[in-house]
């Protein structure tokens, strides 16, 4: 992977999530994903931070990049649903140790294993995704789907018992292309500092970057959040319907040309 010239005054931000918006796991375009990242090279010299704010872990993200048609890597990543933040500079990646140590001093994962232990003896079940077994502060299931009346119910109690243990929960059909079973609800459970949409506003703070120039891109119900945290939201073309009924701002092309569309009208107009 080349390295990306990380700006020394940065004057914006882009933020797009990884699975099926800034990554096509089905529907791989190559020109596509060097389109972009022409771009973020070129504007990086003046002022552009690129990078993915992702529920993903680290390992997840980094193994589909290298295995995939890109060619840079974004100038930072995002993962475990806010969690941690990763910066590349000089050949490697360095984790924000200021963010991480607000979760350090105030979350215990274990609280979320006593929220399941609950929720099971209530007879809901949830299966953990064992690729997120080590994330530090989060923990991700799937949930089969039984009827909606069934799960409207049971998501009512998982959100309660998450607000009683000061953490979010995330509830959202699961995206088959991207590995998930048909059928299936992803339930993510984070603390209530994190989240896409609080990683956004800590870079902003952190960098001085003003809301006006803002940008976020996503493909699914948990990205409504971050699209709404900027100035500039939008969902890729090829976003789940769940989310187009969830948010107004779609692009006209799918995964990185939407985001590419966006970018190239706000800096080239």
């Amino acid at each position: 992977m080349k390295t990306i010239y990380f700006p020394e005054h940065i004057t914006s931000i882009a933020c797009s999530d990884f699975d099926e918006t800034y990554f096509a796991h089905q529907h791989s375009h190559p020109e596509d994903v060097k389109a972009l990242e022409s771009f973020i090279a070129q504007y990086a010299h003046k002022g552009l931070l690129f990078g993915i704010v992702s529920a993903s872990t680290k390992e997840m993200i980094e193994s589909c990049l290298n295995h995939g048609p890109n060619e840079i890597y974004p100038h930072f990543i995002s993962t475990n649903s806010g969690t941690e933040i990763f910066y590349f500079d000089d050949e490697q990646w360095r984790r924000d140790e200021v963010y991480h140590t607000k979760f350090v001093n105030n979350y215990d994962k274990s609280l979320i294993l006593n929220i399941e232990h609950v929720l099971k003896s209530k007879n809901i079940d949830l299966i953990t995704q064992m690729p997120f077994i080590n994330a530090p502060f989060t923990r991700n299931y799937y949930y089969k789907m039984i009827n909606k009346e069934t799960d409207a119910k049971n998501f009512d109690i998982i959100r309660k018992l998450a607000e009683q243990h000061h953490f979010c929960v995330n509830i959202s059909m699961c995206n088959p292309l991207i590995g998930d079973p048909k059928n299936h609800y992803d339930i993510d459970f984070y603390p209530q500092i994190a989240g896409k949409h609080a990683v956004v506003r800590y870079l902003m703070d952190k960098f001085g970057i003003p809301q006006s120039e803002t940008f976020a891109f996503g493909d699914s119900g948990n990205d409504i959040k971050m699209l709404r945290a900027v100035n500039y939201g939008y969902l890729v073309n090829n976003a789940t319907p769940e989310a187009k009924k969830l948010y107004p701002n779609i692009t006209e092309n799918t995964y990185n040309k939407g985001i590419t569309e966006v970018l190239t009208a706000h800096f080239k107009g």
